[in-house]
């Protein structure tokens, strides 16, 4: 008795099944493994990007409970990282900078750079803009930098250019043939100006939310604005004794500033050593004078911004 006799034996519902099961055997062995899906996931496990069988890509956006606050959804070429926008453009040597660029699709980017004498920090990247935090050494050349913004998905560049360090100018009033004090003919909404040799400066009005001075240094930023130098926000506080200005809640309270200096007390004027701490000085506690030091992530107080 031959196979087909055999089969031709099996009851009708038994043969039924045996066929389905012969058919599904058969139909997934021919699945390619190129079919199945792809996920890309942080080191804490949150999905980031998924590809499908067709190639099409999507991008989940997480807030910091881990909750999805937006997801986008397209061909891979479509969903790669794309830079619009660097703010601000330059950099000075000696210097700690938060650089914000803006842009497209950078959930889960990295930023790296092949040039010695720049360390970077990355601060979590959103859909549509990311934070890089800039140390650039003294012995840094002045110029174009390249970077690097990477995903799983794909890659793009973005340029910042090195510029000498320029000493913030000190308040006081010109002598001799000092430059006369500039000012600016107006400043945005919520903001004042200030004269000075340099041309002058505006100052807001109002205080930033609190935060560590890499929080507020970044709240500043989203606006096209800074962190005031220690030596602007003493010059505005005296101003603001005098009556020439109006700022609020100036004293009382410290707030951070954009001045940093050596952990050992030196006014920064050179490179960061290795390993070597870096402290941020605030203003503002008692009087126009009164200032302290304090790591960048130690406390919460607001500062002020500049522009």
């Amino acid at each position: 008795m031959n196979a087909f006799h055999l089969f031709m034996q099996i009851p009708l519902s038994r043969g039924v099944w045996l066929l389905a099961f012969l058919f599904s055997l058969l139909t997934s062995s021919q699945i390619p493994a190129a079919d199945a899906s792809q996920e890309f996931r942080d080191e804490r496990g949150r999905l980031l990007y998924s590809i499908d069988s067709q190639g099409m890509v999507s991008m989940f956006e997480n807030d910091a409970l881990d909750n999805t606050v937006s997801v986008a959804r397209g061909p891979r070429e479509t969903m790669k990282p794309r830079i619009t926008e660097i703010s601000p453009p330059s950099v000075e040597t000696g210097k700690i900078t938060l650089v914000m660029l803006k842009g497209a699709n950078l959930v889960g980017a990295k930023v790296t750079t092949r040039v010695p004498g720049i360390s970077l920090k990355t601060e979590v990247p959103r859909a549509n803009s990311l934070g890089v935090i800039l140390r650039v050494d003294q012995a840094v050349k002045p110029g174009p930098v390249q970077f690097e913004i990477t995903t799983p998905i794909g890659a793009a560049a973005a340029t910042v250019t090195v510029v000498p360090a320029q000493a913030p100018v000190t308040p006081g009033k010109p002598k001799g043939d000092a430059v006369k004090p500039g000012k600016p003919e107006s400043c945005p909404e919520g903001m004042v100006a200030i004269a000075s040799a340099a041309g002058g400066f505006c100052i807001d009005m109002n205080r930033t939310q609190e935060g560590d001075w890499f929080f507020v240094e970044q709240a500043c930023s989203y606006n096209f604005k800074r962190l005031c130098w220690a030596e602007e926000w003493e010059q505005a506080c005296f101003e603001n004794q005098k009556g020439a200005i109006v700022l609020r809640d100036l004293l009382g309270q410290w707030e951070w500033t954009r001045t940093s200096e050596y952990a050992s007390g030196r006014e920064r004027s050179g490179p960061v050593a290795e390993g070597e701490d870096w402290l941020a000085v605030i203003r503002g506690k008692d009087g126009c004078r009164s200032r302290d030091r304090k790591p960048p992530g130690d406390g919460t107080r607001p500062g002020r911004c500049c522009k």
